[in-house]
């Protein structure tokens, strides 16, 4: 069960530089696969023994081994949460098969959360892949056979309508009120792809982390620049949301 652990550990690492790299490239409409890891300021690309997870930013000590630009602390952070996500899958599924299945989705919201963070953008393609895994998480159930296959099914479906049609409603309620978008259609359908792996029953819980979460970095932000809340800006609550989907699973 340790080693088990352990590798799970390691492989979120690479997991969580993996989909650094993803989400940074669909947010840049770059190709994901067909082009080496370079340094994004000289262009140099980057050796096998850069690209070790946390290990090598650490004996590079956040800087690129050329030209000495700092790397973005968030790759760091990325390698650190994938394996902490590793981790927690390991000890809280049933069996090593579902423990990956639950460690590649919250791996999916990783990336989803790192693009809405850089450039407030949730990728189709990761809401796609979160919302399959997801599913696919439901459906696999917790090794006991029950409830039943088909009410699992019924479960993730109604999950996905509550999330994503109460996150719709809020969006459409928002517009017609002030004539502006107050969220964008990445959340809701983030939102459906959470309530297929999560149920109705946990979303609220998770909405609530969520907020909070984002209030808190709100008010950290604002107290670092020195502004009042309400001119801070646009607030990744998508990656809150991604977050805390991840934390409820686990729990």
């Amino acid at each position: 069960m340790l080693a088990f652990a352990a590798l799970m550990a390691l492989l979120g690492a690479a997991m969580g530089s993996f989909v650094a790299l993803v989400a940074e490239r669909l947010v840049r409409g770059e190709a994901i696969a067909l082009s080496r890891s370079a340094c994004r300021t000289c262009g140099t690309p980057l050796r096998a023994r850069h690209l070790v997870p946390v290990a090598s930013y650490l004996v590079l000590r956040g800087r690129c081994a050329t030209c000495q630009a700092r790397i973005p602390p968030l790759l760091f952070q990325a390698e650190a949460i994938g394996a902490l996500f590793g981790l927690a899958a390991a000890l809280s599924a049933p069996d090593p098969a579902r423990a990956l299945l639950l460690a590649a989705w919250m791996w999916a919201l990783l990336g989803l959360a790192l693009a809405d963070l850089r450039s407030f953008r949730l990728p189709d393609a990761l809401t796609l892949t979160a919302a399959l895994l997801g599913l696919a998480l439901t459906l696999a159930g917790d090794g006991t056979g029950w409830p039943p296959l088909s009410d699992r099914a019924l479960q993730a479906a109604i999950g996905a309508l509550a999330g994503g049609g109460s996150f719709w409603l809020l969006r459409a309620a928002y517009r017609w009120r002030s004539g502006r978008d107050g969220m964008g259609l990445g959340d809701v359908k983030l939102m459906a792809a959470l309530g297929l792996a999560l149920g109705v029953e946990h979303l609220p819980i998770m909405v609530l982390l969520a907020a909070l979460t984002a209030l808190a970095l709100s008010a950290l932000r604002a107290w670092r620049k020195g502004r009042p809340l309400n001119r801070l800006g646009r607030v990744p609550f998508g990656a809150a949301l991604a977050m805390s989907a991840a934390l409820v699973s686990v729990l």
